[in-house]
């Protein structure tokens, strides 16, 4: 090894520098022990916002749930996001086949033009869509807002909160003032 180290002046330079960068680390660092204060490891669990699970979930669903760490939850709405997808495109699809009869493919009709049941198609898949999307963004919040309790008891809630009852849903926003 000794020969490897001895072959070019760079590769000591290197190695003698990152030797007391090592040192200089150990002589001057904070003595952090996790046990006395764990939240300075980075094992310990971060607290979680749940406007920004919530705003993850309206982007794409699943991914809020999954920045929560619930995991198999995210995975099944990114597989209902998928499954979206998928009836847009074939929804698409259908309404070019019946509807598209100019020779460049466009389709230009009114809505008065469009049968029954293609409308009941489109009405369908658009409430189901934006359902299940206003689903995914509230099953986000509440879960970012049970992961808080689960890991973070507090005393005071500040901050935006949604309680959703059998027959209310509140929405409000609770601030400390300091004394």
């Amino acid at each position: 090894m000794m020969g490897f180290l001895g072959r070019n002046k760079w590769t000591r330079w290197l190695l003698g520098i990152l030797i007391a960068l090592f040192f200089f680390q150990i002589a001057f660092s904070e003595n952090i022990s996790y046990y006395d204060n764990p939240s300075q490891s980075p094992f310990y669990p971060k607290e979680k916002d749940p406007f920004i699970a919530g705003l993850l979930s309206w982007f794409m669903m699943g991914v809020g749930q999954i920045y929560v760490q619930e995991y198999t939850k995210g995975s099944l709405f990114i597989a209902a996001d998928l499954v979206d997808k998928v009836s847009l495109i074939l929804l698409i699809s259908h309404i070019h086949n019946k509807y598209s009869s100019t020779e460049d493919g466009l389709i230009s009709v009114n809505w008065r033009d469009i049968n029954t049941g293609t409308r009941a198609l489109i009405v369908s898949y658009i409430s189901v869509h934006f359902g299940l999307r206003l689903f995914c963004v509230i099953d986000a919040y509440k879960s970012a807002q049970n992961y808080n309790s689960r890991y973070f008891p507090k005393e005071n809630n500040k901050g935006f909160s949604l309680d959703i009852n059998k027959d209310s849903i509140s929405l409000g926003y609770s601030m400390q003032f300091d004394k």
